[in-house]
């Protein structure tokens, strides 16, 4: 193929389906991005996408926000699918605004009455926290069917869930509480401009003072760069891949879940359904 490219022939490729998910209702308190893309992975497996792009749509699109849908289409490769998107609409308008590129929006969605090839509904209102269980991203249960396993470790951010949104729901769930003594809490914040963002609401001394260890904007452990867990020792993490080794130690326990999940087993050192800290922060 490289071949008939270089000598200026055509190269083919399969043009890949296109799988609508309409999304409906709206995500109950505690309950966030990440545990969309984990139910998707539930129902669909890693194998799912594959030879795919997925398309995100329906009323529930707009209650989103950009960072949310950032975090659902990062996982979309764990899905297998080629590409991963949402609309661009008033939503996406008010980020590029924010990032003082307001002239570079762009409406754009699908035509009405637009078919496709393989079509799936998600109430949002009926979902409630999900956790990817070693050695899989799509081995998902729910946190209550394994509400009480000791945690070792907790990392929140890298390239999924580290958004502005993301820490300070860590922040403001950690007010007046500190992280179990068992528990190494750390952050890795998806940018310099996300901590700036989190030190100008005091953020970053609230993390500090809970007992979490901030680390500079990256993958990370993520890709195996520093923070591995102990042997047999249980990390949750908000991060894309949990397969076997990647975190650096070949026996590892590593469990995928979003920032409430993981703040919540920070705060009581085992597996918790984060309703458990009370009223959501707004």
């Amino acid at each position: 193929d490289v071949a008939l490219a270089m000598a200026g022939m055509p190269f083919h490729i399969t043009a890949p389906k296109v799988f609508g998910v309409r999304l409906t209702g709206k995500l109950p308190p505690w309950v966030s991005a990440k545990d969309i893309i984990l139910e998707m992975l539930r129902r669909y497996t890693v194998k799912g996408g594959v030879g795919k792009i997925i398309e995100y749509f329906g009323p529930a699109v707009e209650t989103l926000s950009v960072t949310d849908r950032a975090a659902i289409c990062n996982m979309g490769a764990e899905l297998g699918a080629t590409s991963s998107f949402f609309p661009s609409d008033h939503r996406t308008r008010e980020f590029l605004e924010a990032q003082g590129r307001g002239s570079a929006w762009v409406e754009l969605k699908a035509d009405d009455g637009a078919e496709y090839d393989e079509l799936a509904d998600i109430d949002l209102g009926k979902l409630e926290s999900l956790i990817a269980c070693p050695y899989s991203p799509d081995n998902v249960k729910t946190v209550r069917e394994l509400e009480g396993l000791d945690v070792q470790q907790v990392i929140i951010g890298s390239s999924a869930n580290s958004s502005y949104r993301d820490l300070m729901v860590v922040v403001k769930a950690l007010k007046g509480r500190v992280a179990n003594e068992n528990v190494s809490f750390e952050i890795n914040p998806g940018s310099r401009q996300v901590i700036e963002n989190i030190a100008a609401q005091k953020g970053v001394l609230a993390l500090l003072q809970a007992g979490a260890r901030i680390q500079q904007p990256g993958c990370l452990g993520c890709i195996g760069m520093g923070q591995a867990p102990g042997t047999g020792a249980v990390s949750l993490r908000t991060f894309p891949r949990n397969f076997k080794g990647r975190s650096g130690n070949d026996n590892d326990q590593v469990y995928l879940c979003s920032p409430e999940t993981a703040v919540a087993a920070a705060i009581f050192g085992k597996i918790t359904d984060p309703r458990k800290l009370g009223r959501y922060p707004a």
